[in-house]
């Protein structure tokens, strides 16, 4: 029966054509919001906003935002859309500065999401907000200050010696290896006995398990592709469809890796210079050992007089959730960027050469050893590997949520309270005026007198202010010694399948080379 004509089907057309119109109105009010701020905005289109490209997994999300980033090129600020959801791309290095640090009080909160509900690990220093974040990020710094870096720094080098004896055998066969593989049993190696004392000698074990693990956290099939963008750009998908970090096969495994080990050290006293170490120290005392003694020395009674650590307890899966992430988002980067350091190298063989004169000139000076506080004063080695974290950093974008209403300064336009500004780390670091010709590698971008002629906060590779990422020296740490001491034994080359450039994955949320990197390895001759 019709109920609003005669005829069923006129109905049906009326009720259709009124759905199609109340959409076009919903979304034309949507998409007024920066117009009618003023704000310079990317031209949005329906339904999808700016995001269409991205969240049909044509562009990774770091080269969506290069490319609304050069899009507002002569702007301090840009405005795009996330489906409906206004955002705000930063442009200007001073204002970057001032959101990420001057005013970090109000923006003090990533977006990233995860649900509690589903995902057991979630409440780690990545995806934490607020208060527990602040209480948390107060006892985990100490973790990673430069002497316990030093003190670390054997676990690394043993690691770093795994890998070129795993080089000398494909160097006598003449063969050609995989060296993003190699590069991530490389970086599982580092990062499992850093972070949960135990030897996975994935170099060694093509099947071991943390390995294994890796693999499938950052192989990224069309679904956990979604599932990582939703986490970081759209938390009404999470709370949707209920996604999770970290996966249920992952969760477990980390579970019983971490608990068993910790179970072993307890009972048999055995004391490690490593990440479980000082967990277990917060988790048996709430603090670190040094960090008491030091507030003492001070006259301070600890900062849980200025924070409540009711917030956030060191215990159960809320202990296993910080070595969880320092493990997921630890060995991709250290991986990725390793490969394509040794990649880069291998196409331009006059920096190889420089490099490695370098290296052997240190190493003559201490004993022909590769020591902590060689590998640290190496110029020219972190001018190359800067120069590699220039172009694939390891996370391509920051984030922060405004926590209240915020006048741009120096303007009129306000920042709404719950709106999310980004930093588009891949765009500022391929900034022409900053770095010119930058699909170009030139590790002398990074000579003390170029550094001096561009704005600092036009290179944040590891971001910066109060939420800087903490596992900066350890990562540089591992990648240097990593390339120094292939450098210092190996010629590297390139074979007739090594691509002629770095693609980047449009599946992957952490920067990652799309394809693979197979390089030959000579063995110098002394």
């Amino acid at each position: 029966m019709a109920l609003l004509t005669e005829s069923l089907l006129l109905d049906a057309v009326i009720f259709l054509t009124s759905c199609v119109l109340l959409f076009h109105l919903y979304f034309q009010h949507k998409f007024s919001y920066w117009k009618k701020r003023g704000v310079p905005y990317a031209e949005p289109s329906m339904l999808f906003g700016n995001f269409k490209n991205c969240f049909l997994q044509k562009e990774c999300v770091g080269q969506f935002f290069r490319r609304l980033y050069e899009q507002g090129s002569g702007h301090r600020f840009y405005g795009i859309y996330l489906f409906a959801r206004p955002a705000l791309i930063l442009r200007d290095p001073e204002l970057i500065k001032q959101i990420l640090v001057k005013d970090f009080n109000i923006f003090y909160d990533r977006q990233v999401h995860s649900s509690a509900k589903s995902d057991p690990l979630s409440n780690n220093l990545f995806t934490l907000k607020g208060t527990p974040w602040k209480y948390l990020r107060v006892k985990m710094t100490p973790i990673f200050t430069p002497l316990r870096v030093k003190n670390m720094f054997p676990f690394i080098s043993k690691c770093a010696t795994q890998l070129t004896d795993y080089l000398k055998e494909a160097s006598d066969k003449g063969e050609r290896l995989e060296m993003k593989e190699v590069a991530g049993k490389y970086a599982t190696d580092v990062i499992t006995t850093c972070a949960f004392g135990i030897e996975s000698n994935c170099l060694s074990n093509p099947n071991a398990e943390f390995r294994e693990l890796g693999k499938k956290a950052v192989e990224f099939s069309t679904y956990r592709a979604f599932e990582f963008m939703s986490i970081f750009l759209l938390p009404l998908m999470v709370k949707l469809m209920d996604l999770k970090f970290f996966s249920t096969e992952g969760t477990k495994f980390l579970r019983r890796a971490f608990w068993e080990t910790l179970k072993y050290r307890e009972e048999n006293n055995i004391v490690r210079e490593d990440v479980m170490r000082l967990l277990i120290q917060l988790k048996n005392k709430g603090h670190l050992d040094e960090e008491k003694q030091e507030n003492g020395a001070n006259g301070v009674h600890n900062n849980e007089s200025l924070l409540d650590k009711s917030t956030f307890e060191f215990n159960g899966d809320n202990l296993v959730a910080q070595a969880a992430i320092f493990f997921t988002a630890g060995f991709e980067s250290n991986a990725t960027t390793t490969s394509a350091t040794l990649y880069e190298l291998a196409m331009q063989p006059h920096l190889q050469t420089r490099l490695r004169e370098e290296v052997i000139a240190a190493m003559e000076k201490d004993n022909g050893e590769l020591t902590y506080d060689t590998i640290k004063d190496l110029e020219y080695l972190h001018m190359v590997i800067s120069e590699t974290l220039r172009r694939i950093p390891p996370l391509s974008i920051l984030d922060r949520v405004a926590s209240r209403d915020y006048v741009i300064p120096g303007t009129k336009t306000v920042i709404e309270k719950g709106t999310v500004v980004y930093v588009p780390l891949l765009g500022i670091h391929n900034d022409v005026d900053a770095f010119p010709n930058p699909d170009q590698y030139d590790p002398e971008r990074f000579s003390e007198e170029n550094k001096k002629k561009r704005h600092p906060f036009m290179y944040l590779p590891f971001g910066e202010g109060p939420k800087y990422c903490l596992g900066k020296g350890l990562g540089l740490i591992a990648i240097k010694i990593a390339v120094a001491s292939v450098i210092s034994q190996y010629e590297v080359l390139p074979c007739e399948n090594t691509p002629p450039r770095l693609d980047l994955d449009p599946k992957a949320m952490i920067l990652a080379v799309k394809g693979g990197l197979p390089l030959r390895f000579a063995k110098l001759k002394k």
